[in-house]
């Protein structure tokens, strides 16, 4: 397989960068929430690495999907998922009711 430069090398910068402003975002407040609060984070933890790939195990075997489709399933649900932005950057569908006279 002949990947282009732009798989082997562009996009893993571009997840660099993106990561990397994501890690600055954080601050101080946000690590004392989670030291004084850690039930919360270690719920999600479990939840996100265990049983949601369990689910989507499941449901593979319960549909009996194509070997190419399973791998895309397990892959979706072992993959984290980054928070939802609340500030305006959020999509116009969100704020559409809001905004109409």
């Amino acid at each position: 397989m002949n990947d282009s430069a732009l798989i082997t090398t562009g996009l893993p910068i571009a997840l660099a960068i993106i990561m990397f402003g994501l890690g600055l975002s954080l601050t101080t407040d946000d690590f004392r929430r989670v030291s004084r609060s850690p039930r919360a984070v270690v719920v999600a933890l479990v939840l996100q690495v265990l049983v949601l790939p369990l689910i989507a195990f499941g449901l593979v075997k319960l549909f009996d999907l194509d070997p190419l489709l399973a791998v895309g399933v397990m892959l979706l649900a072992a993959s984290p998922a980054a928070p939802r932005p609340t500030s305006s950057a959020t999509s116009s569908e969100e704020t559409w009711p809001s905004t109409s006279p």
